[in-house]
């Protein structure tokens, strides 16, 4: 920057840390403060009892940047008289007349989310879709769910939307679930199926597995925002859209630096869209059209850590074993024991990257009796000791 500054600036950080999308705007702020500070920083985070910045001059507030998510934080940003950015700012916020309109804003592309979303679907050869957008049908969901069915029947497919809640259904998930249950069911299947935030794409694998819908065979399910504490943790795993707020935040910190130091006033919008797909298994690609392969899949997705083997799989598909393992080598290319084992590993790993259970414990905790067995299948998968696993994360 060219121009000096008097003092450190002080500058309020508005992201309620519990989405996702906040989380990563949160860490690139941070990222620039890291590199181009030191900036003075009070965040506010959205939880009950944290202590609040209503009196910003009091403070020596220099500039705001985040999320205005409550009435009092747009009060309190219209009356500090500060550089200001906003990030995702509402509609009415950017009308001409308003006073936040003159304000650089950061927003995110919610069409070219629903555009790739689609694309990534097509890729796999599905023939069915669906979307379902934000309880509340806000605008930004409504927009994403528009631009994945544009593009869908563009390619000359249908997409099912599903509809608006009633009032008691938005605010009691319990209530909705019936009328979830129901649409899903109803869908063609096998159906390549859109969630427009991770939390509501966790609420339709549940629902999923309520109705007896097998996840990705019956419904593939595609998340947005790929926050990993929920994606990792549905059955299986739920693939997400990461988004490039990240990066987005941080040319946001940059553009409040220039503000404060007065070498630009010129009103900027940054945007920032998908970056990738994370693919996980809740949109494996792989159509299998074998029942028998099927079933075994599921059967040794939940019961692979409680010490199963081949036969227990071979009784439950109700078929000789010299047929489930001919089908599982056709259609997948490995044994049910690689599957087993491939399955038990993955677990593993989690609990090695995740917990600091002991070696014995996660064994035991994986069907495994013996932690030198289990040592030396993991040594020949992964070339390394669970140890060595566990320090390298």
């Amino acid at each position: 920057m060219s121009r000096t500054l008097k003092r450190m600036p002080q500058v309020a950080v508005l992201l309620p840390t519990s989405v996702k999308v906040c989380r990563d705007m949160r860490r690139g702020i941070l990222q620039y403060v890291h590199r181009h500070g030191p900036w003075g920083l009070h965040i506010l985070e959205g939880r009950q009892g944290e202590q609040k910045l209503v009196q910003m001059k009091e403070w020596g507030c220099t500039g705001i940047i985040g999320r205005l998510y409550t009435p009092e934080l747009v009060e309190v940003a219209l009356h500090a008289d500060v550089p200001l950015i906003i990030m995702d700012p509402k509609e009415e916020f950017q009308r001409p007349g308003h006073p936040l309109a003159r304000c650089s804003i950061v927003r995110s592309d919610t069409a070219a989310i629903g555009r790739l979303a689609a694309e990534y679907f097509l890729s796999r050869k599905f023939t069915n879709y669906a979307y379902v957008g934000e309880i509340h049908g806000l605008g930004w969901s409504v927009t994403r769910g528009m631009a994945f069915a544009d593009t869908i029947r563009k390619a000359g497919f249908e997409c099912h939307i599903y509809g608006t809640l009633p009032r008691a259904e938005q605010e009691d998930a319990g209530l909705e679930r019936a009328r979830l249950c129901a649409w899903l069911r109803a869908l063609p299947k096998p159906v390549a199926l859109l969630a427009a935030m991770d939390n509501r794409g966790r609420q339709v694998m549940d629902a999923c597995a309520w109705a007896g819908i097998a996840v990705p065979r019956d419904a593939a399910v595609l998340g947005v925002d790929n926050d990993d504490d929920l994606c990792e943790t549905t059955t299986p795993p739920m693939s997400s859209i990461l988004l490039d707020a990240e990066r987005a935040s941080y040319e946001a910190a940059h553009l409040l630096d220039s503000l404060m130091r007065h070498t630009t006033r010129k009103r900027h919008v940054i945007t920032y869209g998908p970056a990738h797909v994370v693919s996980r298994r809740s949109t494996d690609a792989t159509q299998i059209a074998d029942g028998v392969v099927v079933r075994a899949l599921e059967f040794i997705a939940v019961n692979a850590c409680s010490g199963i083997g081949v036969p227990d799989v071979v009784r439950h598909v109700r078929a000789s074993r010299r047929l489930a393992e001919m089908r599982f080598r056709q259609v997948l290319g490995h044994t049910i024991l690689e599957e087993i084992l491939r399955v038990r590993l993955e677990r593993v790993c989690t609990l090695l990257k995740e917990t600091n259970l002991p070696i014995g414990e996660i064994a035991r905790a994986c069907g495994s009796d013996s932690e030198s067995h289990l040592g030396t299948l993991f040594r020949r998968h992964f070339a390394c000791t669970m140890r060595d696993f566990r320090k390298s994360r």
